[in-house]
This record gives structure tokens, C-alpha cells and sequence, in this order.
């Protein structure tokens, strides 16, 4: 009936694993937990060794290599047995304990044409400084309410915690020409959207629980940004997404006005005074966004 597959890349996911392991043993289903190491530290690793040997529906995994966010849940996919498949990423806290029972009232039919989206939310504020960038971005732009996440359904999607059929997933699968860090979920809702299947929003997040320092943060941005150009290039200007996705319009109208290479330099020289306000204790999204404009802007200068 069910596959739950997790992509683990150094963190403890042990309490996750164990909290899922529960609530399945608890429903009239027969399931599996898929928890794959993708290239994680030997020291990431000796606590998760731990689910080796817990429970037969526990199959965890070693991967020396780093295969990427997409390689990785394709790989997953491809050794999953049941008919249905529930990604979730490995920093997860989940809410309680009934999370995977909102998901089975979705076990039917139904989800052989469309795919179910629990949606994120963020714990309270840390009171670390070197969080709150990630904390604010996290809050502010990724824990939207279900019924937002439904006013825009594929450009809403996010592979932290979704149910997918295995017969659509083979369909779809991970754009695997993607490296590093970010935009597999704007690629795949964008494949979904082609495909004219259907996104349904729940309301069933997961606590996002690994929050990064803003010096990680910026470095998976900075990727997120690489990614995101690729697919610019895939897509180009006439695409939906193009419309969609706020960056890519602001770098439309940039480049219409004729004024992408002056704010570029103009950004160039702002760099290290944003860069240093990003790390404080009250990081500025507007700030965040210019930071992010000016890694595209170099980056598509750079083609």
C-alpha cells in the first residue's frame, strides 16, 4: 500500500523514522520505510545505524556518493514496492500523532490522478541570530495556510512532504540535469502542470526542524539561484512559470527596460553591506530578494 521514502544528507533522522514507524504499526495497511543516506558524514551516520535492524518494514541504506536531491528520490522510487509513495525530507518534525492518518483518507482512487501536498510549517523563532534568516524566509514565504497553497497549486508545490501514486511518479520522476540545492519542486510541479494532473493541498505540514545558519542558507541559495537558470533556459520567457516565479519576472522587466546591466553593477557594489545585514539578528527579506536578483543577474551574465 505504502512506500515512505526518505532522502537522508547528514542529520539525525532517527526520531522522525521512529515517530512514522509508530503511526503506521498503528493503521490497517502494509507499508515500508525507505531511509537512504545520500553521501552523508561517517559521523552523520552512526546514529541512524541505529534503524538498521529495528523493524523488518525499515529499509535503511548507505550511499557513499552524493547523488543530488533528484537522482536520490528517483533511486528511491525505483526500490519502492507499494503503490503509493510519500516523500518526506529527512529534517521533519511531524505535528502529532495522527499525521499519517490525514493522509489515508487519501488512499483511493483518487490519487492515481492527482497528487497530495501536506505543505511546511516552521517551529517557533530561534533565539540564535544566525537563524533567523532562514527562520523569517521559512516563516513569511514557505509556511503558507492550505488554502493559499490551493489559490496557486502548482507553483505552491513543495517536495519536502507529498503522496504520490506510483503510476504518475514514473510518469514525472526528478529532473536530474538539476545539482545541488533547490528548484526540483518548480520543475516537477511544472512537469505535473504539463501533464494536466491535478495538485491537491491538505492541510497536513511537517514542522521544517532543521533551520541553517545564514551562511549555509545563502550557499544553498546561491545554488537554488544555479538551478533556477537552468531551468530559465529550459523554460524560457513564454513559459507560464516564467510568470509565476517572482524573480524571473523582475529579470523580465530588467532586461524589457533595458537596465539589467546597471542594476547588476549597482548590486555588485551593494553586495557585502546586504550580505552583512542578511547575518544579523533582523535580516531584511527585501534585501534577501535583491540578494537573490543579483546572483541571477551574474549568473545569466555569465552564459
Amino acid at each position: 500500500m505504502l512506500s515512505i521514502c526518505i532522502p537522508v544528507y547528514n542529520y539525525h533522522v532517527l526520531p522522525l523514522v521512529m515517530a512514522l514507524l509508530a503511526q503506521a504499526k498503528q493503521l490497517p495497511i502494509d507499508f515500508e520505510i525507505l531511509v537512504w543516506e545520500d553521501g552523508s558524514s561517517e559521523k552523520s551516520k552512526i546514529g541512524n545505524r541505529k534503524l538498521a535492524n529495528i523493524d523488518p518494514r525499515l529499509h535503511y541504506v548507505e550511499w557513499q556518493e552524493n547523488s543530488g536531491r533528484s537522482m536520490i528520490r528517483n533511486r528511491l522510487a525505483d526500490a519502492a514496492k507499494f503503490r503509493y509513495l510519500l516523500f518526506l525530507d529527512c529534517d521533519a518534525d511531524l505535528p502529532d500523532n495522527q499525521f499519517l492518518s490525514r493522509y489515508a483518507n487519501h488512499w483511493n482512487l483518487q490519487v492515481e490522478q492527482q497528487v497530495v501536498c501536506g505543505g511546511r510549517i516552521y517551529p517557533e523563532q530561534p533565539v540564535d541570530d544566525d537563524l533567523q534568516l532562514h527562520w523569517w524566509y521559512g516563516t513569511l514565504k514557505e509556511s503558507q495556510p492550505v488554502a493559499r497553497r490551493r489559490s496557486a497549486p502548482n507553483s505552491s508545490f513543495m517536495t519536502n512532504n507529498f503522496l504520490i501514486s506510483r503510476s504518475i511518479f514514473e510518469h514525472i520522476r526528478f529532473n536530474e540535469q538539476l545539482q545541488g540545492y533547490g528548484h526540483e519542486d518548480t520543475i516537477f510541479g511544472w512537469e505535473l502542470q504539463k501533464q494536466k494532473i491535478r495538485i491537491e493541498h491538505i492541510d497536513n505540514p511537517v514542522i521544517h526542524a532543521g533551520l541553517e545558519p545564514a551562511s549555509v542558507f545563502l550557499q544553498k541559495t546561491n545554488e537554488g539561484i544555479n538551478n533556477l537558470h537552468r531551468l530559465y533556459k529550459l523554460m524560457g520567457k513564454e513559459s507560464t512559470w516564467f510568470k509565476e516565479i517572482k524573480l524571473l519576472r523582475l529579470f523580465g522587466r530588467l532586461q524589457q527596460w533595458g537596465i539589467a546591466g546597471i542594476t547588476h553593477w549597482i548590486l555588485n557594489l551593494l553586495q557585502k553591506p546586504i550580505e552583512r545585514q542578511l547575518h544579523s539578528s533582523k535580516p531584511s527579506l527585501v534585501l534577501f530578494d535583491l540578494y537573490k536578483l543579483y546572483r541571477f543577474l551574474d549568473r545569466d551574465r555569465k552564459e
